[in-house]
């Protein structure tokens, strides 16, 4: 058993200790005095005591069982000592630890003050060695999952959010042979996804820009456009070139003309931040514009870790509900089509999950989810006791199978309050059925599915959160004939179109179903498109992932 006292400093440490110099790690570091068996009686008792004193809190991963795991295994080896002598890939690590922010992360979770104040003792003990070697080792581990999987649990943050797909790769890293080859690999768990990639390029970007200039501000004023002049156009122009809509160039220009060549950047601006792309540098746009860019950098890294809660690597057939640019994209056998949907309203949030598409219904019949039935039938009932008539609805006594079918004007719905609506309600096929044509089913907890609409007008707007929940799509006929395509099923759809029969169709493929969410997505250019954070998830990030460090005399 460590004694206490050895206990205090190295949580002092761990907390208050900032950044020492590692610029020699040239240098072999010769471990003279203690032996190979001392070191490792140590690290066996030194396990247990630094896991409980780096265990991260409430709200993140916990992965530090599979450091006893492997220490376990390995017979309490130490990992960065051998031959007497500290592995100098631990520097390595140290430098990879400490460039984590550029992957959105935070360099204050994997204790690289302390291992670097390890790493300057000039003749540590078998203790200090050991409390180095598993810590280190934790470090490693922790970065590893965090890079891998996401550091925060996504159901913790936002309980919609339920696309969860974690990977047990980073695991195998404890149990590759060398300290070495450990910390190469460590650039092989991030996400594989090239969308990943530019975030992170980005990332990086906006952090070195936002330490080494200041925000270059539009002054508020009157909306500036094309044969404008002034100082505000000067400023416009320079915050273009800050944000890479404008490219250095060598022609000479007027800083404060509003030209056409300045219109055109603005309008690329304006379209990647999901504007009415005018040309010209209204309010609105100049409130996109004087973002910070600190901001900014913080709005990226929360998409990386959104990133991070994905499978590394994505089915090549998938549908891809892709939330806040309100589309559908359906990514089939080597080809890319998409459409305009639409989503959840704010009060009735699409959730953010994984299904699999497994069957279609032609001309469905539409059961009412309780909700629906309760927020909004009942109180048009309550105003019509003639409107399940009038719109092709049927009533049942309850949601059995043999329920009986009621006649609706015969019933008082006045007297029916939300919490006793026990009734099941049924909209007929029709040209009104809120389902339209086509219903795609991929089972799942939170009855989403996605379908057609009568409601085709909803299309034109730009922002389309107007459902309740599910996601309605532009081109249903379209969609249908993708999935089924070269199959027997696509025969018997078309059929029963015809027929204008309510009949269930087996897809000939299963196909993955994501429902995304990011406010932050590299355009075909290259380019950040900033998106509208139509449910407000971003602040629930914010919360989660911002640092602040505290004062000593507010710890406990």
């Amino acid at each position: 058993m460590i004694p206490a006292k050895h206990l205090l400093p190295l949580l002092c440490v761990s907390l208050l200790l900032g950044a020492c110099s590692t610029s020699n790690t040239s240098k072999q570091f010769i471990v003279v005095p203690p032996s190979e068996s001392q070191i490792e009686s140590s690290v066996k008792e030194q396990v247990s005591l630094a896991l409980n004193a780096f265990t991260p809190v409430a709200g993140q991963a916990l992965p530090n069982n599979t450091v006893l795991q492997a220490y376990e295994a390995r017979g309490y080896e130490p990992i960065w000592i051998q031959d007497k002598k500290i592995n100098m890939s631990i520097y390595k690590l140290v430098d990879i630890l400490e460039q984590s922010l550029s992957q959105g992360l935070n360099p204050i979770h994997y204790h690289t003050g302390i291992i670097k104040e390890y790493l300057a003792l000039k003749q540590p003990t078998p203790q200090q060695l050991a409390e180095m070697d598993v810590i280190s080792t934790i470090a490693l581990n922790s970065y590893a999952h965090d890079i891998s999987n996401g550091r925060y649990e996504p159901q913790l943050i936002d309980p919609n959010w339920q696309l969860d797909a974690p990977s047990n790769n980073w695991k195998d890293l404890l149990y590759i042979d060398s300290a070495t080859d450990m910390v190469n690999s460590l650039q092989l768990l991030s996400p594989r996804s090239p969308q990943y990639q530019v975030l992170q390029k980005w990332l990086v970007y906006y952090q070195d820009l936002a330490a080494k200039e200041s925000d270059i501000f539009v002054n508020a004023g009157v909306p500036l456009s094309l044969g404008d002049t002034g100082p505000r156009v000067a400023q416009l122009r320079a915050r273009l070139v800050q944000l890479g809509d404008i490219r250095f160039s060598t022609r000479k220009v007027n800083e404060e003309q509003f030209d056409s060549r300045l219109k055109e950047s603005l309008m690329r601006f304006q379209r990647r931040h999901h504007l009415t792309a005018d040309g010209a540098a209204g309010s609105r746009t100049i409130e996109m514009l004087n973002v910070p860019l600190e901001t900014r950098a913080k709005q990226i890294a929360y998409n990386l870790e959104r990133w991070r809660w994905l499978p590394s690597e994505l089915e090549a057939n998938r549908v891809w509900v892709d939330l806040t640019n309100y589309t559908v994209d359906m990514h089939l056998n080597g080809e890319l089509t998409s459409m305009k949907a639409v989503i959840g309203r704010p009060d009735r949030k699409t959730p953010v999950f994984k299904g699999l598409m497994t069957y279609m219904v032609t001309n469905p019949t539409w059961r009412v989810p309780h909700r629906i039935a309760r927020e909004n039938l009942l109180p048009k009932l309550q105003a019509d006791p003639n409107y399940l008539v009038k719109h092709g609805y049927k009533v049942f006594s309850s949601w059995s199978i043999g329920a009986k079918e009621l006649d609706s004007t015969k019933i008082n719905w006045k007297a029916i309050s939300e919490d006793k609506l026990a009734f099941r309600f049924e909209q007929e096929p029709d040209e009104g059925n809120a389902l339209g044509q086509y219903k795609f089913m991929f089972p799942n907890k939170n009855e989403i599915y996605l379908h057609d609409t009568p409601a085709k007008h909803l299309f034109r707007e730009s922002d389309r959160a107007f459902s309740s929940g599910c996601v309605r799509l532009e081109n249903p006929v379209e969609f249908a004939r993708e999935i089924t395509k070269g199959s027997k099923q696509l025969n018997a759809m078309n059929s029963s179109l015809k027929n204008k029969s309510n009949t269930v169709i087996s897809l000939p493929t299963y196909i993955p179903v994501y429902l995304v969410y990011f406010t932050v997505v590299p355009n075909a250019n290259g380019m950040l498109e900033f998106r509208n954070d139509v449910y407000e998830r971003d602040a629930l990030m914010e919360e989660a992932m911002g640092y602040s460090p505290f004062r000593a005399r507010d710890s406990i």
